[in-house]
């Protein structure tokens, strides 16, 4: 297994950066009682829990079924993709915006925790940090995009893969040949939007004051799920980091250009989250020929198990 793992699993820095830096602010928020923090670290320690038990059985028991790992494999195509993603959901309100057809919901993507539920914390820091333009840029746009897309987008489709997938086959006795990790995949697709309607409903994300489902809206957003889980995998090969852009991008329009800008000048939360966002940029400068040449190939960029 660990020959496997060291030979095959791809390592991409930018992801590693904005998982990093979502994760240190989300203990000191948690640290501090509010519930967004609390909400994102429990989110991100059942999506590892489900993953390690899909990471076990591929690798350990050996069980055939659908497996990638949706990291870019080198910086270039990562940041690519992050900018592909944060220039699409650009054009989708764009263009949602001035047809005057606003087909482009504000709930496409509602965050599984913010700070609406914190106001009353008890403490000077806690209620601070609960009304701070940058903390409620963090959750929204940096751990939101960063914790759901990894858990919604990864390791959901990954334990998906395995107990949808694999594991109806095996109930059903049914055998596809080679097709067999296409119904995985499509299985997995699945699993996530059952696991990602079961955490919105007891969010409350989708439901109406009168306590009934705001059915248009769910199946809205359960729809841009699924298609962003599909263009992670498979048409583009996207990756992690394309819907991570998209996710971030569509709450930084939520929360409008004037608190993104409050957030971003703040110290020194917002001073490092720029120079974040500056390394990318000077990287995309820097490495401009090599990034549009990894672009043709990210057909082939995924690594899949078999």
């Amino acid at each position: 297994m660990c020959d496997i793992m060291q030979t095959k699993f791809p390592f991409n820095i930018a992801y590693i950066i904005l998982i990093i830096f979502a994760i240190i602010g989300l203990y000191w928020l948690d640290g501090l009682e509010l519930t967004a923090g609390s909400r994102y670290l429990w989110l991100l320690f059942i999506g590892l829990f489900f993953f390690m038990i899909a990471i076990t059985a591929k690798f350990i028991v050996g069980l055939d079924f659908w497996f990638e790992v949706p990291i870019n494999k080198n910086e270039a195509r990562g940041i690519l993709n992050l900018g592909l993603g944060i220039l699409v959901l650009l054009i989708l309100v764009f263009l949602s915006t001035t047809t005057g057809l606003s087909f482009h919901s504000a709930f496409a993507i509602a965050p599984l925790a913010n700070f609406a539920l914190d106001i009353g914390a008890n403490t000077f820091s806690a209620l601070q940090a609960a009304t701070s333009p940058f903390w409620t840029v963090f959750i929204s746009v940096i751990s939101a995009s960063v914790i759901e897309e990894t858990v919604l987008g990864w390791f959901f489709v990954a334990i998906g893969s395995l107990a949808a997938g694999y594991g109806l086959r095996k109930l059903l006795k049914i055998d596809f040949g080679a097709a067999n990790k296409h119904w995985d995949f499509f299985a997995a697709i699945i699993f996530s939007i059952i696991l990602f309607s079961v955490f919105h409903f007891f969010n409350g994300s989708y439901i109406n004051p009168d306590g009934t489902w705001n059915m248009g809206a769910f199946g809205y957003a359960a729809g841009f799920r699924a298609v962003l889980n599909i263009l992670i995998y498979k048409f583009g090969n996207m990756g992690l980091l394309f819907s991570i852009g998209v996710h971030a991008t569509h709450n930084a329009w939520l929360q409008g250009i004037e608190i993104v800008k409050q957030a971003l000048f703040t110290w020194p939360g917002g001073i490092l989250l720029m120079a974040i966002l500056a390394m990318f940029v000077f990287f995309m400068v820097l490495s401009i020929k090599e990034v549009f040449k990894e672009g043709e190939l990210m057909a082939k960029d995924f690594v899949t198990f078999d």
